[in-house]
């Protein structure tokens, strides 16, 4: 099982029972209630989950973090139906897998496991993961998106929207950025993946859909082939 995040030092926290979040006395936790027994499968699934984490914390190197990541992620992503009904268990991993996270995310080397990683963590996550991950991740977040290195991590972008809920000035403010200040290489990597076909259902598509076409016609009439066909490509992602 899962030991603590300080540096090996003492008795480990287990969290594989429901309410045990490290660092943080039993008596302060308040009672949790009791689940109802896991099925064999999930409970499988944690332990390949504990072991995979357990060996990210111990190994050192950029490499051996990255290839732990790369193993978590298909664990993660069939644990997500858990992590979206936000049990015990689920939200004590997501907070540890959160803090490893944001200690690393801004390393070239596995920055792209780490924001694919934390994608899945906010799409299924709900609103609980979300509010627990701006805290810790979206200064970091907003810093990466400023650093020309990561220009092809494809969902730095729709991260930046998500940590921001889809802030109508800051969807505004990044699509104009995508057809005028962001290079080839970025707006290849992360056009499609904006999440733009969701604005729909928050209220914004008509409002994008009129920024855009003004951002088409001023392309056209100042013959900017480039912010033409970037602005005509986005138009087409807000369904």
């Amino acid at each position: 099982m899962l030991g603590s995040f300080a540096g090996g030092r003492g008795k480990p926290n287990m969290v594989g029972e429901v309410g045990e979040l490290p660092g943080v006395p039993a008596k302060r936790q308040g009672k949790v209630p009791e689940t109802p027994k896991k099925s064999e499968e999930k409970e499988r699934l944690l332990r390949r989950y504990d072991k995979a984490f357990t060996e990210m914390l111990e190994r050192n190197g950029t490499r051996s973090r990255s290839e732990a990541l790369e193993r978590i992620r298909p664990i993660v992503y069939q644990l997500s139906p858990d992590i979206k009904a936000w049990t015990g268990d689920a939200r004590i991993r997501v907070f540890l897998l959160m803090k490893e996270l944001a200690k690393g995310l801004d390393d070239p080397a596995s920055s792209k496991v780490s924001l694919d990683l934390l994608f899945l963590l906010l799409s299924k996550g709900g609103n609980s993961a979300m509010e627990m991950a701006k805290p810790l991740l979206q200064e970091k977040i907003q810093q990466m998106y400023s650093k020309s290195t990561h220009e092809n991590e494809r969902f730095l972008p729709r991260l930046l929207l998500m940590l921001d809920d889809y802030d109508p000035e800051a969807v505004e403010r990044l699509t104009r950025d995508a057809i005028h200040a962001w290079g080839d290489d970025r707006f290849s990597a992360a056009w499609q993946y904006l999440g733009l076909d969701e604005l729909r259902e928050r209220g914004l598509r008509n409002r994008l859909k009129g920024i855009l076409g003004e951002e088409i016609a001023k392309a056209g009439t100042e013959r900017n082939i480039t912010a033409l066909n970037r602005a005509v490509e986005l138009y087409h992602q807000v369904k």
